[in-house]
């Protein structure tokens, strides 16, 4: 998955991390706290051939182990292929791999810019603002992540975007497996000061539909 980037300045960069920062503790303050909500267990993350994989099978690792594969699906598939190939092996389900692996290339060919950039020195860093467990069964977790990607480098002013990734993992051998991982169709909440939003990702309701019920990651605490 590559998002599209708009232009922002450099000094903004600083100015998304604050607004993040500050969305996360409203969204933890105002969303439930039980420990099916957003409680994180230790230890849930192992790193693996330099993936992040989550190995404990609780609700709670489901969503580090959500966390951890967008971010890095999103900061690797244009950016370093050599790791988007290791994530997949590692992290994705036998049957969806071959088809990411190509939706790796072609991403990467329908990016020629992205490339250059990359090439050039330039770098991209992705971070989820949100998340939402949608469904847990022991067996399969549903995630709604809500995400901003930030791309900067030589020559370019810092770009960014707003996204809703829906993705589904499935329990298997040890670990959660990334069964499905897409772009949602349809606007994600982006804020006006920090890139060029439509008309539908500012609406009040936008935001009260989408991130209903998201909690903040809790970085660092698995």
């Amino acid at each position: 998955m590559h998002q599209p980037r708009w232009p922002i300045t450099v000094a903004l960069v600083l100015v998304l991390a604050v607004v993040v920062a500050a969305m996360s503790w409203a969204l933890a303050r105002s969303s439930p706290t039980g420990p099916s909500a957003h409680s994180v267990a230790p230890n849930t993350i192992r790193d693996v051939s330099g993936v992040a994989v989550g190995v404990v099978h609780t609700r709670s690792g489901a969503l580090a182990a959500s966390d951890n594969y967008v971010a890095m699906t999103s900061e690797t598939i244009v950016q370093n292929p050599s790791l988007y190939a290791r994530l997949v092996r590692e992290a994705y389900a036998p049957a969806l791999q071959r088809t990411a692996r190509r939706d790796g290339m072609t991403a990467r060919e329908s990016a020629p810019q992205s490339v250059e950039l990359y090439a050039a020195g330039g770098k991209s860093v992705a971070v989820v603002a949100a998340r939402r467990l949608d469904a847990y069964d022991g067996r399969r977790a549903r995630t709604t992540s809500w995400m901003t990607g930030i791309t900067w480098g030589p020559g370019r002013v810092a770009g960014h975007a707003w996204s809703l990734v829906e993705t589904t993992l499935v329990w298997s051998a040890d670990r959660w497996r990334v069964e499905r991982l897409d772009l949602a169709r349809r606007p994600a909440p982006a804020p006006r000061r920090l890139g060029y939003s439509s008309d539908e990702q500012l609406k009040t309701a936008t935001f009260d539909r989408e991130l209903r019920a998201m909690t903040a990651p809790a970085y660092g605490g698995g």
